[in-house]
């Protein structure tokens, strides 16, 4: 006899493993377009809500993910320059009213 395929019970895995896969491609999407365009913005905002993420808000719409691999030492109010088409980026941290150099990063 043959088994009948049950689609109630295949479907929530279904839709876990598409629900990744989107999240994985709009994630990339997100940093590909932070590496193609120049920024020359100040941090706005973070957010953590995944476990190994902070995502870090440009006042331009842009965003730098700094996760286990890439550990970024960001704050809200430093000041984030970078040419186009590069994956490195200067940060510019504020001292006593000026923004002064901190450090260079890349992106991998």
């Amino acid at each position: 006899m043959k088994k009948k395929i049950n689609l109630y019970r295949i479907l929530p895995l279904f839709i876990i493993i598409s629900a990744v896969t989107v999240f994985l491609i709009y994630n990339n999407q997100w940093n590909k377009k932070f590496i193609k365009l120049e920024a020359n913005s100040i941090i706005v905002t973070r957010n953590n809500w995944q476990l190994r993420t902070t995502e870090f808000y440009l006042q331009n719409g842009l965003r730098i993910d700094s996760t286990f691999k890439d550990n970024f030492d960001l704050k809200i109010g430093d000041s984030i320059s970078k040419k186009s088409n590069t994956n490195t980026f200067s940060v510019y941290r504020k001292e006593n009213g000026i923004y002064t150099f901190y450090k260079k990063n890349a992106i991998d």
